[in-house]
């Protein structure tokens, strides 16, 4: 029996309902498609746009900054502060500039460096415990991220990873029939079973763009 629900012709759908959160971001957002800067994709944001709503969270962690979209998004909807953390150094400018000009200047904090590190580095400066964290970096490296970002969490934080499904390619081998992406999806696979077993959160996973997980940590 057909199953599918995610083509192309519900997508086009689903964003025929989008609304950018401000037309400075929405602005921002065609110029990054037109850049082709990966940010997260229209219907995530429609989708991000309710979590944020419900989750209400006042401190968000953001691993992967990119022109600095989603740290604006986030602290447009919620209020909330938010420290973001991008390795490459031309993208981080770029998203520094961006926050500036858009008056974000006072909500958000750009760290420079890997996700892992970045994190330590927090960490050893006394960062409080995180709302929200939010994954959209590395492909390969998400577990090693939410490992670290472990300490900056708390009970009821919720973990938000984007790019889960990669294009289908987690769910099955037949979308990548050359073999080219076989390193990215056996780490992602291995992230996607990690935090759908470890008993200390509860997950799920989301077939909305290119697959969101969500999930709420009960233990510490």
């Amino acid at each position: 029996m057909e199953r599918n629900i995610t083509n192309d012709i519900v997508t086009e759908y689903i964003n025929g309902f989008y609304q950018p959160v401000s037309p400075e971001l929405g602005t921002l957002r065609l110029e990054a498609e037109a850049e082709k800067v990966p940010i997260i994709l229209k219907e995530t944001e429609s989708f991000l746009r309710v979590m944020l709503s419900i989750a209400a969270p006042r401190r968000i962690l953001e691993i992967g900054c990119a022109v600095g979209y989603s740290a604006m998004f986030f602290s447009a909807v919620t209020g909330a502060q938010v420290v973001t953390i991008e390795k490459d150094h031309e993208m981080a400018a770029k998203a520094s500039a961006n926050i500036k000009r858009l008056g974000y200047e006072d909500k958000i904090r750009i760290v420079e460096g890997d996700g892992e590190e970045g994190v330590n580095a927090l960490f050893e400066q006394g960062e409080e415990p995180f709302d929200m964290v939010f994954i959209d970096a590395a492909k390969s490296h998400y577990k090693r991220f939410l490992e670290a970002s472990w300490k900056l969490c708390r009970q009821g934080t919720v973990v938000i990873s984007d790019n889960v499904l990669f294009k289908a390619r987690i769910a099955s081998d037949i979308y990548d029939p050359t073999g080219k992406h076989k390193t990215n999806i056996k780490k992602m696979r291995e992230y996607v079973d990690f935090i759908t077993s470890d008993p200390r959160m509860e997950t799920s996973i989301i077939a909305c763009g290119d697959g969101v997980s969500v999930s709420k940590i009960k233990n510490i």
